[in-house]
Order: C-alpha cells, then structure tokens, then sequence
C-alpha cells in the first residue's frame, strides 16, 4: 500500500490546489457582476447539482475499468473548467465553469475507492485520514494563494494557475499512479435499477451513516456559501482575509488527519462522528457574532478540527460497510450525498444571509447540532453487500 499512497495522494493535493484557489473568489466575483444572493448561491449550488449527478456514476464507472482511467477524466475536466473561469466576464461563464468542474469532481471519490482498494481492512482508516490531510493541505495552500491572485490579476491569473496545478496534477496521474485492476460489481441485488436502493438495501447502519453525513455537509454548506460575504458585511475584510481563513480551517484539518489514525485507535466511530459534529457546531454558530479577525481565527480552529475529524470518520465507516467490489460505488454514492448537501445549503444560505446575515449561520449551527444528536452508539456491522 505505501508505494502506492504518495503519488496518489500528490496528484489529489495539486488538483485540490487549483479547486481552493479559485474558492474565495466566485462568490465575490459574482457579486461584483450584479448577482443577487439567490443567483450566487445558484452558481454555487450548481458545482454540486452537477456532482450529485455524475458521482454515482464515475464510481460505478471505476468499478468496472479501474479507477486511473476515471481519475484521468475527471482531472481533466476539473483543469479545463478552471481555464474557462479565467476568461469569465460575467456570471453566465461562471455557471458554465461550475457545471464542467461538477462533471469531473468525482476525482476524490474514485481516490477514495483507489485507497480502499490497496490498503488492507485494517489499515484503511489511517489511510483514509492521510487522504483527508492530503485534501486539506491543498485547500490549505489554494484559498491563500487564491486571495493574492485574484488582487493580483483578477481571475485570469487566477484562474490559469487554478488550471496549471489541476493540469499537472492530470499528467501526475498518468506518468505516477499505478493501475489497478478493475473491480467487476456483480447484478444490482433484488432487481433494484436505482444504485442507491442496491447499496442500502438490508445494510440500515449504511443509510443512517449517510442521513446524518449529508445533515452535517448540509451545515457546512451554509458556511461556505456565505462566508466571504459574512465577513466583508461584519468587518469589511476581502478575499485576502476569505482566503487566509479557509487556509487555516484546512491547515487544522491537515493536522488532524495527520493524527486521525491514533484517534481512531483509541475511540470508537460513533464518539469522533459527535465530537466532530459538537466543534462544528460551536464553530458555525458563533462565526456571525465575532469581533475580529483573533475571534475569527479561534472559530476557524475549532471548525477545522471537526471537519477533520468527520470526514476520515464517515469514508471508513462507509467503506467497512461493503463488499469490496463495491467501493467506487459506496464513495461515489458519498460523494453525490454530500453534493446533496452543499447543493441545497447555498441557495437556503444565500437567500437567509440577504435577509440576515446571521441566519444561515444559525441555522447550521443548530442543524450541525442535530447531526450529534442523531449519530446512533456503536453496533455490529451490517452484512456486507
């Protein structure tokens, strides 16, 4: 498993940094161009209407021609979609961006699967929080590089070095990462047409794992939707300060994946999941309601240390529940669940922060608290299917 972890996990740190740069300017761009509130969390919502979709599909895809040639693709879609949004001179090109950057954001996903795939049973959670500090590192670096672009050159420079890290992440892929051979699913179980219905089937631990998982992504949708607008309303701060911020949200996320596979060792899943969901929810509701950048700063730790602890937490969980044939599927499933979440989240939020800018805050807050609540205590592992 190890010869085959760093060059993957590479390739998902330069594609994750071109994705993080351009975060902390579309939601300001857009409203640069005259876009109401509805209409940006729209155009934020549409990455993940997109993703919802194709996830599922790129998974089961994965499955059955392996998962390097699915990885390529959808590399390949995140670059270009980060090249059209360097010429975007209004807000149309900004949807059509996010829609072909939805179309290949399925590349954690079939990652994901690729892990699972070489790591042994028992070794696949600390794999996985390696996997989750790798993402984090790139958002660690994008958003703060983002910021300085986008004063630098506005979103040509930033969207052309967006492409150039995505892009030579892509090339990463196909000279580094090894193949694998293809994991063959068998017929969808009881004649189910719908994958969802064929994977949740007899397997209720792996329904209520993904009901609370898109709760919690929901929550943090409405952070993310409106947070650049939050603090330039609260405290007048730009898209350098959006970026150092999300920076070092997945910078404490980073270290937590670092040492997720010591936590996991000494705590069961169900205790990570609700002290993951209780820091997020202290994080979230409070962010409206800080003084300055300090207070920020102090929230962004805690928010990050829970989103470093969910994540890792609900992929292992996810993944013991099912057969091996069937890993790309259950993560692409992930993935479009949590697509889900951040789909609906920016459109509630965008249009709550228009009419306070606390609101969408609030409501994440208490709806991230209800995920806690809802994680059930630990019980046998269902069948895997």
């Amino acid at each position: 498993m190890k010869r085959f972890e760093p060059p993957l996990l590479f390739a998902l740190f330069l594609d994750l940094v071109g994705f993080g740069i351009m975060f902390p300017d579309i939601q300001l761009r857009a409203q640069e161009y005259g876009a109401p509130g509805w209409l940006i969390g729209l155009t934020l919502a549409s990455y993940y209407l997109v993703q919802m979709a194709a996830s599922p599909f790129w998974g089961r895809l994965s499955d059955r021609i392996g998962r390097k040639p699915v990885l390529l693709v959808c590399g390949g879609l995140s670059a270009l979609s980060m090249a059209i949004y360097a010429f975007s001179a209004n807000i149309g090109w900004i949807v059509v961006s996010r829609i072909l950057a939805g179309l290949g954001g399925a590349n954690v996903a079939v990652a994901q699967a690729y892990i699972a795939d070489a790591a042994d049973p028992e070794q696949r959670a600390g794999a996985l929080g390696r996997m989750s500090a790798a993402i984090s590192a790139g958002l660690v670096l994008g958003p703060s590089l983002g910021g300085f672009l986008a004063q630098a050159g506005g979103n040509f420079l930033l969207g052309i070095v967006a492409a150039l890290a995505s892009g030579i992440g892509v090339l990463w892929i196909m000279i580094a990462v090894p193949s694998l051979p293809p994991r063959r699913a068998g017929e969808t179980p009881s004649g189910d047409r719908i994958p969802a219905i064929a994977l949740f089937r007899g397997n209720p631990p792996l329904f209520r794992l993904f009901a609370v998982a898109v709760t919690g992504w929901f929550a943090l949708a409405c952070l993310e939707g409106t947070f650049g607008r939050l603090i330039q309303h609260n405290l007048g701060y730009g898209r350098l300060e959006f970026g150092i911020l999300l920076s070092l949200e997945a910078g404490v996320a980073v270290i937590q994946g670092a040492i997720y596979p010591f936590l996991a060792k000494r705590l069961c899943e169900e205790t990570l999941l609700r002290i993951a969901y209780v820091l997020q929810t202290i994080g979230l509701g409070l962010m409206p309601f800080a003084p300055d950048f300090p207070s920020l700063v102090v929230l962004s730790i805690a928010f990050g240390f829970g989103v470093g602890i969910a994540n890792p937490t609900i992929n292992s969980r996810a993944s013991h529940l099912v057969s091996p044939e069937r890993q790309g599927s259950v993560f692409g499933l992930l993935q479009s669940s949590r697509a889900f979440g951040f789909l609906v989240g920016p459109m509630i939020g965008g249009t709550l922060f228009d009419w306070n800018s606390a609101a969408p805050y609030l409501l994440g807050g208490a709806t991230m608290l209800l995920a806690a609540f809802a994680v059930r205590s630990s019980s046998p592992p269902a069948k895997r299917i």
